[in-house]
């Protein structure tokens, strides 16, 4: 008995000590450190442009691009304004570097491409932050032509009336009548586009035309023809006037325009007719002068 108590004690003893080993053995844990967020850089917003084209004097295109370098940036493609005169202008969105390698960066230079060309006037780089609203780029691709604007009046412009700009006999361009008949603009062609048309200082002559295209008043002022370089402040303005009412024509003057009207409130034929009355009236006076000496 006693050899067995002695064997149970030793491996009592054993198992005690083996527990206390692996109790001490065991390590302490310890939280690991998380490492801080980094920020991911917010990259800069794009340059918006509104791009209004002008091809061979018109204001259409299919398609504008921008360019930083010889890096293509931005496609638009072309909306249209609505009211009575509609414009093609296209929006396009230029990305930063950051965005596009080798797009916008502070103070690039955009250049634009009408239809594959490419147009002398170019915008500069700022992010949409910088201005809060679109860069308006008027772009001019082809001949240069001059570009007139302003008032109307005393009377107004009827719908169905248009303002053509002549350049001696020969009409050049195209005009329009704005809304509510209040205004107009007009495109001058040079003679680079059409034989007879603008150079620089020809005098211009706008008319007022119906719907048959037959001229019904000539503008009382004279434009003269500028090469317009795409700066909307530099807009030639020329209000025109038509007389009290417009309504005084003349017959055609045998250069097939149709009628035309007299370039003074009076016109030849009133003034005959005033003559005539002031004639008359100059003879009765003298008949009742000699009556009241006899």
């Amino acid at each position: 008995m006693i050899v067995v108590r002695a064997i149970l004690m030793a491996f009592l003893s054993v198992g005690i000590a083996g527990s206390a080993a692996a109790r001490t053995a065991t390590p302490t844990s310890t939280p690991t450190p998380v490492p801080p967020a980094i920020a991911t850089p917010v990259p800069p917003e794009p340059a918006d442009f509104a791009v209004i084209p002008w091809v061979n004097g018109r204001n259409s295109a299919r398609e504008v691009t921008a360019k930083i370098g010889v890096t293509l940036c931005a496609t638009g493609h072309p909306s249209f304004t609505t009211g009575s005169r509609p414009r093609a202008i296209f929006q396009l969105s230029v990305p930063s570097e950051e965005v596009v390698p080798g797009c916008g960066r502070e103070g690039a230079v955009v250049t634009f491409f009408v239809d594959g060309q490419q147009a002398p006037q170019t915008a500069v780089w700022h992010p949409r932050a910088f201005l809060g609203s679109d860069q308006t780029v008027q772009v001019i691709i082809g001949p240069p032509f001059a570009h007139f604007t302003g008032g109307v009046g005393p009377s107004r412009v009827s719908s169905s009336q248009v303002i053509q700009p002549y350049v001696g006999n020969i009409p050049c361009g195209y005009g329009r009548a704005g809304d509510p008949g209040d205004a107009y603009g007009a495109v001058v062609y040079s003679a680079e586009q059409q034989a007879g048309c603008g150079v620089e200082g020809s005098q211009i002559t706008l008319k007022l035309l119906d719907a048959q295209g037959n001229v019904v008043a000539v503008a009382n002022e004279k434009g003269t023809w500028h090469a317009w370089d795409g700066v909307f402040e530099h807009i030639q303005r020329l209000d025109l006037t038509f007389g009290p009412a417009s309504v005084i024509t003349m017959p055609g003057t045998g250069t097939g325009d149709g009628p035309h009207r007299a370039t003074v409130p009076w016109g030849p034929l009133a003034l005959a007719l005033a003559s005539v009355g002031l004639a008359g009236a100059a003879t009765g006076f003298a008949l009742r002068k000699r009556a009241t000496t006899r």
